[in-house]
């Protein structure tokens, strides 16, 4: 376990039982990397199990697949800055960059879905389904996505350092989510998107966005999912003490407003690299 920011397992150290979960997320959400709001809560390996379990269902329906669709790609209006990619040699890193962008632009609605989900049955706000399945999605990663490499903080150079606690001090948190740290990969990118980024983070479209996109993914789950999402403190009270249900309720609330966020970044970096034509 890493002992930077908030306390994670990674998929490297998980063995036994959370090995096979994580694995199963990766199937289900049909993406290559265990997200950071798993990798916290494996913390709390009972908690996970049961939460995960009961989110699994929704998750591989059609219904959650088009929920997702709602909170992707958010109406960004500020003007996205152009980094020169025309006068730049490497085509090859571009689309990298693309793909990964990718990966995390169809996952983060999701997960925001499933924060949400289990945010609202621990609020005593249990997820009972109003509508039938739609169909159902074949599970496995999707064909095309890449590998995700996840670069460790305290081991990167001093540049890429400073730049990663610049991103968690601007999102106010301790940590970095699996989109900084993959990109982290890319300093001529991340480097160069960063400061303007940064600036719109602390404007008023972001924070506006954000509580939409929160707003609108409890809407979406309570409306549209087509499993029940019950997990509540009186069921965690048999296996955890009440200091470790604050934790596990204190996470999932973090993520729940962390992830919109991550959203619309992720869409403004996607812009970013759009050719004009």
């Amino acid at each position: 376990m890493n002992e930077y920011g908030i306390p994670e397992v990674f998929e490297s150290e998980a063995v036994g039982r959370l090995k096979v979960i994580y694995q199963d997320i990766k199937f289900v959400l049909k993406i290559p990397v265990v997200n950071f709001i798993f990798r916290t809560l494996a913390n709390y390996p009972e908690f996970l199990e049961i939460a995960w379990n009961q989110v699994r269902p929704n998750m591989l329906t059609v219904n959650m697949e088009e929920a997702a669709k709602h909170l992707r790609y958010p109406n960004i209006s500020a003007q996205v800055p152009d980094l020169n990619w025309n006068n730049y040699d490497d085509r090859k890193i571009q689309q990298q960059i693309e793909a990964i962008l990718t990966v995390f632009n169809y996952v983060n609605p999701k997960l925001l879905l499933i924060a949400s989900a289990w945010e609202e049955a621990l609020s005593d706000r249990p997820i009972v389904p109003k509508k039938k399945s739609n169909g159902f999605l074949a599970p496995g990663i999707i064909q095309g996505f890449p590998s995700i490499e996840l670069v460790h903080i305290p081991h990167v150079d001093p540049y890429m350092k400073d730049l990663l606690k610049d991103v968690a001090q601007a999102h106010h948190t301790y940590d970095v989510a699996s989109d900084y740290r993959t990109l982290a990969k890319f300093p001529h990118f991340l480097g160069g998107i960063w400061p303007s980024l940064k600036t719109y983070i602390q404007g008023n479209e972001y924070q506006l966005l954000s509580a939409q996109l929160k707003s609108q993914s409890v809407q979406l789950i309570q409306r549209e999912a087509p499993y029940p999402v019950h997990i509540s403190k009186h069921q965690l009270k048999q296996i955890y003490e009440p200091s470790q249900i604050a934790g596990i309720m204190g996470l999932v609330a973090f993520f729940q407003s962390f992830l919109p966020g991550l959203i619309i970044e992720g869409e403004y970096m996607r812009r970013s690299l759009i050719r004009p034509h």
